[in-house]
């Protein structure tokens, strides 16, 4: 197709696909080719009666042929990085400088706005060791793998992303806080004060429940997003068989069972990693 088609193109539409190929996934950039190449060789066998038409409908076609590989090239994007700890990792520190910017933005001088972030990292720094404690202690024990599967290398990573993320999630408290309080701080400063703090510790609890969730409903080989949740068992028979759901790996890694309700038998989740075509409860 693209042998006998392309020679018949006109040059702007040859070097229109040769530089909006680019953008599309190597993968998917040949068939991408040929199909666009079919469109224009066809709408160029029409009657050209019309020129204007004609150049109204090579506009739209170039439009629709850049927007259609930037789509592809989105959404090559969005299937590769959807629940890794890359994407996770970024967003957090997109909202930061996002929040940051914020709170940088109507201070005077950068003398003002130095001591007044040394003042309020302070008193979080002495409030954040309490905040960590209230956030594992109230966490549901029922979730928190058990067992040996957490060893090694693995465990290292999962370790690492989880104090990266939890680190990052006080800091986006913070830069809320601060804030959120800013504008009572010129007049009312001991009550901003107050309520800055009131705001961290109330954000970094929210943030840090969360990034324990999140952490749990991760796979424990590449730290990926589990999905498809699935219903197994059947909640009238609970005290007989196992009842609750089950969340695998979209690379085949393994599947995380989440009871529904803890029993004698059954208290926390488990992962279950899979090796070739043989099951391995960890």
């Amino acid at each position: 197709m693209s042998q006998l088609s392309a020679p018949t193109l006109p040059p702007f539409d040859r070097n229109l696909l040769a530089v909006v190929e680019r953008l599309v996934p190597f993968a998917e950039r040949e068939e991408w080719s040929r199909a666009w190449q079919a469109e224009l060789w066809h709408m160029h066998q029409r009657s050209n009666a019309r020129l204007a038409s004609n150049r109204l409908a090579m506009m739209d076609f170039s439009i629709g042929i850049l927007r259609d590989a930037l789509w592809l090239r989105t959404d090559s994007w969005r299937r590769t990085f959807t629940g890794t700890p890359t994407l996770c990792i970024a967003s957090l520190f997109g909202l930061i400088l996002a929040a940051s910017a914020i709170t940088l933005s109507p201070q005077a001088s950068w003398h003002s706005l130095g001591a007044s972030l040394a003042q309020q990292i302070s008193r979080s720094f002495f409030a954040a060791p309490l905040i960590l404690f209230v956030a594992f202690a109230s966490a549901p024990s029922r979730h928190i793998e058990r067992g040996p599967q957490s060893r090694g290398r693995f465990w290292i990573r999962q370790q690492a992303f989880f104090s990266a993320k939890a680190l990052q999630v006080l800091l986006l408290a913070l830069a809320l806080s601060v804030d959120i309080c800013q504008p009572l701080h010129r007049a009312f400063p001991a009550t901003s004060d107050f309520f800055q703090l009131f705001w961290f510790v109330l954000l970094s609890l929210i943030g840090l429940r969360w990034a324990i969730q999140d952490q749990e409903q991760r796979c424990k080989h590449c730290l990926q997003s589990l999905a498809t949740p699935a219903r197994v068992g059947r909640p009238s028979h609970n005290l007989l068989e196992w009842n609750g759901t089950e969340l695998n790996c979209k690379r085949g890694h393994g599947l995380l069972s989440v009871p529904e309700m803890e029993t004698s038998w059954c208290q926390s989740s488990r992962w279950i990693a899979m090796e070739g075509c043989q099951l391995r409860v960890d």
